[in-house]
C-alpha cells in the first residue's frame, strides 16, 4: 500500500513537472496569440488607397510578443499562467475518465485526438465544451487586461467577470455566440479529426503510424492543414467573444480617460497592449462577430495566427 501511494505521488510529481514546464514554454506564445487575435483594429476613414486603422496595429505573433515585453515586461507575457494550468488539469482530467489517457487538447490550442469512440468520444466533446468555455474566457480575460491582478482569487474574478457574471456565473455559457463557436471548435477537433484519422490512416495509435504507408499519411498530414481553414476562424471569433462582458441588464458606459480602480495598477506604463471593441456596441452572436469582424477589419482577420493552428493540427498526427 505504501508503495502504491508513494508510486501515485511521484507520477502526480512528474505531471505537475511536465505540466510547468510546458505551460512555461507556450505561455508567451499562446498569449501573444490570444492579444494579437481579440486586437480590434477597424478600418478608418482615410485617402483612397491607403490602409489607416485605429488602435494599436498587431499583424504577427512575435511583433505581439515583443509589445508586450516592451510595455509590459516578463510578467506581461505569463499572465493567465495560474487559470492556464488550472484549465490543463481539468482538462486532463476529463480526459482520463472519458478516453483513458492524457489530454493535450485545451485552450492552449493543441489537437490531440483521443483514441476512444462512440458515445464515450461524444460525451468527452460536451465536457471539453462546458471545462473549456469558462477557462477561456477567464484565461484571455487575464491575458489581456491591462491590470496587474491580485494574487486573491476573489479579487481578481472581480477584474475579469462582469458584476452581472459574478451574481450569475451561468452567463459565462450564455457569451453570445461564444458556446456555438466552442462546441464547434470540440466537435471538429474531436469526432471529425478522429473519423477522418480512422478513414485515412486505419489507426489512431501514433505509436502504429510507422506501419501505415506513406502516401496515407501524406494525405492526412494535407487533411489536418486544410483543417486550419475552418478552426482558425473559429478561434479567432471565439477569442474575440470571450474577452466581450456579459453586462447583464447593465449599460456599458465607457470613459477611456479614467484610471486604473482602486487597489489596481497598470500593467504597463505606457500604451495598453491591445485595442477592444467597445463595450457598449457588443456582437450580438456568432453570425453577428463574423460578419462585423470583416466589415469592420477585413477578412484576413479570420486568420490572424493561422499558422500556429496549422502546426498545432499537423504536428497532433504524431501524438
Amino acid at each position: 500500500m505504501f508503495e502504491f501511494i508513494v508510486t501515485v505521488l511521484l507520477a502526480m510529481l512528474i505531471m505537475a513537472c511536465m505540466m510547468c514546464l510546458t505551460v512555461g514554454l507556450t505561455m508567451p506564445f499562446y498569449g501573444s496569440l490570444v492579444r494579437l487575435r481579440a486586437n480590434y483594429n477597424p478600418h478608418a476613414v482615410g485617402l483612397d488607397g491607403t490602409d489607416n486603422r485605429v488602435g494599436p496595429r498587431l499583424t504577427t505573433l512575435f511583433g505581439t510578443m515583443k509589445r508586450t515585453k516592451r510595455l509590459e515586461g516578463w510578467y506581461g507575457l505569463y499572465k493567465g499562467v495560474i487559470p492556464m494550468m488550472i484549465s490543463m488539469t481539468l482538462v486532463s482530467l476529463a480526459s482520463v475518465i472519458f478516453v483513458g489517457g492524457s489530454a493535450t487538447r485545451g485552450p492552449k490550442g493543441g489537437y490531440t485526438v483521443p483514441a476512444e469512440g462512440g458515445i464515450r468520444m461524444a460525451l468527452f466533446t460536451i465536457v471539453l465544451t462546458l471545462i473549456s468555455l469558462p477557462c477561456t474566457i477567464i484565461i484571455n480575460r487575464a491575458i489581456i487586461t491591462p491590470y496587474r491582478l491580485p494574487m486573491n482569487a476573489r479579487e481578481s474574478a472581480a477584474v475579469l467577470l462582469s458584476p452581472a457574471e459574478l451574481a450569475r456565473p451561468y452567463l459565462l455559457y450564455l457569451t453570445p455566440g461564444l458556446l456555438a463557436a466552442t462546441f464547434a471548435h470540440s466537435f471538429a477537433s474531436t469526432l471529425i479529426a478522429r473519423s477522418v484519422r480512422s478513414l485515412l490512416l486505419g489507426t489512431t495509435d501514433a505509436e502504429e503510424l510507422f506501419l501505415v504507408s506513406n502516401w496515407r499519411i501524406v494525405l492526412f498530414v494535407v487533411w489536418q492543414g486544410l483543417a486550419t481553414l475552418w478552426l482558425t476562424p473559429l478561434e479567432v471569433v471565439a477569442t474575440k467573444l470571450s474577452v466581450q462582458p456579459n453586462l447583464g441588464s447593465e449599460v456599458s458606459v465607457e470613459d477611456p480617460d479614467a484610471g486604473a480602480p482602486e487597489g489596481l495598477r497598470f500593467a504597463g506604463t505606457d500604451e495598453d497592449v491591445v485595442g477592444l471593441r467597445p463595450t457598449t456596441e457588443p456582437y450580438s452572436g456568432f453570425v453577428d462577430a463574423v460578419r462585423k469582424i470583416i466589415d469592420e477589419e477585413g477578412w484576413d482577420t479570420l486568420y490572424r495566427g493561422w499558422w500556429w493552428t496549422a502546426l498545432s493540427a499537423v504536428a497532433a498526427i504524431f501524438s
